[in-house]
């Protein structure tokens, strides 16, 4: 079956835009290829057309969950869910995209930190940043995550061969759900951990946009000073001004021990909280969760989330196929279910 895909702005295709929704980057054309459009081409999926979703892909950071205040992200989602196209890649590391993909009806699967390279994507928060699917139907969006996964050794955080060693067959689609309360002493602080990190990675990451080399320059600025000035006041948006201050403060003299190597060190606490040992999926309601720890998740219309273990795509393939059986229900508790294989699992 032949697939088409939207692209978020943010997603290089030589000779085109790649504004990432910014003013400072408006003149801006792609040099090159992302490695996700050579094989999107390669593979004879048509790229149909390109969107804008928000300044660098920070709006959410900052946002209590309501997607409405952003138009240009709903508007986005709404336009594909109304199009013939079967996937929109797009840099999620906030969560807003699947909250706004969701809440239209759609499914959105974050892969594996790694699977899917990042060369040709406008970063900005490279701990987090990942190329992710949102889709009608969670099929085409698991085959589209396959055409566009994969080793490059141009992205330097990707590994040629996985060390984990944990593919084996396809999992069944039959489960039976044990309904039990995760325990999580960090579920409520990871919005806040979130913003910490990503606000410092993001301010150091913008350090390059000053109006000299590439991007926007302001007018009429009397000495460099101003010109770095001016430039980023006339180009950024409220959203990229806060997390830039926020970033810069987080980053400063003794607060980078107080906030942001506090938060690298909750961080890692969060990423061993996981307990896959025990469970194949942990659901919730929170994307907060994968993005911190680089876990594969899939989040549904209704607004759950299904987190798996690094590289368990597959587990999250045969829970999609679960979920649109109507063979899924966890409740509505914020981490609540423990879904077990019944045959043919890996586990």
């Amino acid at each position: 079956m032949k697939h088409s895909v939207f692209l978020e702005s943010s997603i290089m295709q030589k000779g085109l835009p790649a504004t990432a929704g910014s003013k400072m980057l408006e003149d801006f054309i792609a040099p090159v290829d992302a490695a996700v459009v050579e094989k999107l081409v390669g593979a004879g999926v048509e790229i149909v057309e390109r969107v804008d979703i928000g300044e660098f892909g920070l709006s959410g950071l900052f946002e209590d969950g309501d997607v409405s205040f952003c138009e240009e992200l709903t508007d986005a989602v709404s336009r594909f869910a109304k199009s013939d196209a079967d996937a929109f890649l797009c840099n999620d590391f906030t969560g807003i995209i699947s909250r706004a993909a969701v809440s239209e009806g759609l499914y959105y699967i974050h892969p594996t930190y790694g699977t899917v390279s990042r060369y040709g994507l406008i970063s900005s928060v490279c701990s987090m940043d990942q190329i992710g699917v949102v889709c009608k139907e969670p099929e085409a969006g698991f085959d589209v995550l396959k055409i566009i996964s994969g080793y490059d050794s141009r992205d330097g955080i990707m590994v040629s061969d996985r060390a984990d060693g944990k593919k084996a067959e396809e999992p069944s689609p039959c489960f039976e759900v044990d309904v039990n309360q995760v325990s999580n002493d960090y579920s409520g602080i990871y919005r806040q951990v979130m913003q910490i990190l990503c606000a410092g990675e993001f301010s150091n990451n913008i350090n390059r946009y000053d109006g000299i080399k590439f991007g926007y320059r302001a007018r009429g600025y009397k000495d460099l000073n101003e010109l770095y000035a001016r430039s980023r006041t006339e180009a950024f948006g409220e959203d990229v001004k806060l997390a830039a201050v926020v970033g810069a403060m987080v980053l400063y003299g003794d607060n980078y021990e107080r906030y942001y190597n506090k938060a690298m060190c909750i961080r890692r606490l969060i990423k061993e909280s996981p307990k896959f040992d025990m469970y194949d999926v942990i659901v919730g309601k929170c994307p907060f969760l994968s993005r911190l720890c680089g876990l594969p998740s899939l989040s549904v219309p209704g607004g759950h989330v299904y987190i798996a273990d690094a590289g368990r795509e597959d587990i999250l393939k045969a829970v999609s196929k679960a979920v649109i059986g109507g063979n899924v229900s966890v409740g509505n508790d914020e981490l609540s279910g423990k879904i077990k294989a019944l045959k043919g699992g890996a586990l």
